[in-house]
């Protein structure tokens, strides 16, 4: 595989990384290691949004997009990498695979809001309610266009809020409360903020200080759309 190449493709992993909610230290020395197996000594910023690499002569810039968080395809682009860097000259090409199915983690997502609802002092009609809202969220998400996060949890963090004050006024004997803090749970930034504190940690203060922001954009989201909801029922 030609330098180009591999310099191209160490971007193309470090791009898919970021992406699948990966830390941007983790993506900036992953690309570091393939390119420097290959005895190409590479130079790498990386924020959340943007990587810039340059190897020798060639300069590269990605625009990145964040996807949704997938520790599958993190693990997977890891072995990859690996792979790279055991085994000089393999033709590899990065291309994303769908580890589950959509019924798959449709079953998940269920699981997790209804564990969570319990978790917080819900009965288990709070824990069913709460798995049926977050599976109706997730198929409205996947049929919407992209938007930014912050209106993405925003509208979702909403809705959600709505069908479970909804809820509790069709059926008795459930709370609005605990099924709310169940499906709201699906769009909290854990992750984000976990990275954020990795990030910073390695000294990339930047990424770490970017992520940090965005996740805590993406809480008032949240929070605003809940607030949205409840104050809608009250002037009802």
């Amino acid at each position: 595989m030609k330098d180009k190449e591999m310099f191209s493709l160490s971007l193309d992993i470090g791009e898919g990384i970021i992406k699948s909610g990966g830390e941007v230290h983790r993506a900036e020395d992953t690309i570091k290691r393939i390119n420097s197996a290959y005895g190409q000594k590479c130079t790498v910023f990386a924020i959340p949004s943007l990587i810039i690499a340059q190897s020798g002569k060639e300069i590269q810039m990605r625009r990145i997009e964040r996807e949704d968080n997938n520790l599958a395809e993190i693990s997977r682009l890891n072995a990859l990498s690996r792979r790279l860097c055991n085994e000089a000259g393999d033709e590899i090409y990065v291309t994303k695979s769908k580890v589950y199915t959509s019924k798959t983690n449709l079953i998940c997502i269920a699981i997790a809001t209804g564990s969570f609802s319990m978790f917080f002092g819900g009965n288990i009609a709070d824990a069913i309610i709460s798995g049926i809202i977050g599976i109706i969220i997730t198929l409205i998400g996947d049929k919407r266009i992209n938007l930014a996060t912050f209106t993405s949890n925003l509208i979702d963090s909403f809705i959600s809020s709505i069908l479970a004050l909804t809820s509790s006024i069709i059926f008795t004997n459930i709370h609005s409360d605990k099924i709310i803090i169940g499906t709201i749970m699906l769009f909290v930034p854990g992750l984000t903020v976990v990275n954020a504190m990795r990030d910073m940690m390695s000294d990339d203060l930047i990424a770490g200080m970017i992520e940090l922001f965005n996740a805590i954009i993406s809480a008032f989201a949240i929070a605003l759309g809940v607030a949205g909801a409840i104050l809608l029922f009250t002037r009802i």
